[in-house]
């Protein structure tokens, strides 16, 4: 099967959605705007370039050229990941079958912010012969708000290694002078570390164990650096870059409890990945994570934009091992069960298939 991926490169989504294909012996070809940050054996990569940095006077040139290498690589189905920016090129496609996967903001914020962006997100949901939600909540939205056919709509979470991502055994001592506290998330508006940082100093105040290391890149990194040393927290709070994927399984063997306090949210993975590696979670109840978390069985949920319920949950982990014990066991559990990599990806290769012997009898 030849199978043409458009989609983020530099995304650990989709470079592992296309190393698997790849891996099962398909013919792989990404189409990005962004390249990969590492070679994938057996995935060949287009990547488009445009004199023009915004995104809107880029579109036309760039989709022609898209256009063309659909005629060169003669794919047997098509799939988009991320509504806005790379499916947008899915209606003025003329090929089926073709899948686009809603990862999140391009469902529940984006559509919010425009009209165009709208239009264009409803023409791609409506194109497309199947649609791929991480989450029942987007799902829901969707169906709610865009009017798709429930029938082209399916449930599809990001799914996790769990060999890879696992806890250590006595990896997290409960006699350790400090209770490790990590948020991986970025520094964006949406993943309000502000409110983080608040609630640990709350929380700091009471347990002075408590130590919070953030990890990631964005805009409102130097904002939120200056809010912890504002705070008296530069000695308790530390701040690391982004690294490679592979080092990332050890950033949640390190850690005693995950946290994370975004606004909106689809099905975040990196909480899926912390609850793999038999984390006690904290994260609010937003989007698709009470599917996965369920409040004081499989983590612990709080109402978004709250520094005190911040203060709230991290000291009630701090002062009960035993409870973080329980709710890391019982998050990798539901990991194991529900969100397994291999058996999700499974699904998708078969999906694929089928759509593709559908249009090959059709167009026979």
């Amino acid at each position: 099967m030849i199978l043409l991926l458009i989609a983020d490169g530099r995304s650990i989504h989709t470079q592992r959605w296309a190393e698997y294909f790849a891996q099962k012996g398909h013919m792989v070809h990404l189409i990005t705007y962004d390249p990969m940050d590492r070679q994938i054996p057996g995935v060949i990569e287009h990547v488009l370039t445009s004199r023009w940095k915004n995104l809107y006077l880029s579109f036309i040139p760039r989709h022609l050229e898209i256009t063309q290498l659909v005629k060169k690589i003669k794919p047997d189905i098509i799939h988009a990941h991320f509504i806005a920016k790379y499916g947008f090129h899915l209606p003025g496609l003329r090929f089926r079958p073709k899948l686009v996967s809603a990862w999140g903001d391009d469902v529940l914020i984006l559509p919010k912010k425009s009209r165009m962006i709208r239009h264009f997100t409803k023409r791609v949901l409506s194109s497309a012969d199947l649609v791929y939600a991480v989450s029942h909540d987007i799902q829901n939205h969707i169906l709610g708000d865009f009017g798709i056919a429930s029938s082209k709509i399916r449930y599809f979470p990001f799914g996790i290694d769990t060999d890879l991502f696992a806890p250590e055994p006595d990896s997290r001592k409960n006699s350790k002078d400090t209770i490790g506290v990590f948020s991986n998330r970025g520094f964006f508006l949406v993943y309000d570390n502000a409110t983080l940082v608040r609630g640990f100093a709350l929380a700091y105040k009471e347990e002075g164990r408590l130590r919070l290391t953030l990890k990631g890149e964005g805009p409102e990194e130097m904002s939120v650096r200056n809010l912890a040393a504002s705070l008296g927290l530069s000695e308790v709070v530390s701040f690391r870059k982004k690294t490679d994927y592979t080092e990332v399984p050890q950033d949640y063997r390190e850690a005693d409890i995950f946290i994370t306090t975004a606004r909106s949210d689809g099905t975040p993975v990196s909480v899926l990945e912390a609850m793999a590696s038999g984390l006690p979670c904290i994260a609010p109840r937003v989007g698709g994570i009470p599917e996965w978390i369920e409040h004081n069985k499989t983590g612990l949920l709080i109402q978004p934009g709250s520094p005190e319920l911040v203060a709230e949950a991290l000291r009630k982990l701090a002062a009960d091992p035993a409870l973080r014990i329980r709710l890391g066991s019982a998050a990798r559990e539901m990991i194991v069960k529900n969100g397994q990599w291999n058996s999700l990806m499974a699904q998708a290769e078969k999906d694929y298939q089928e759509l593709v012997k559908t249009y090959r009898q059709e167009r026979s």
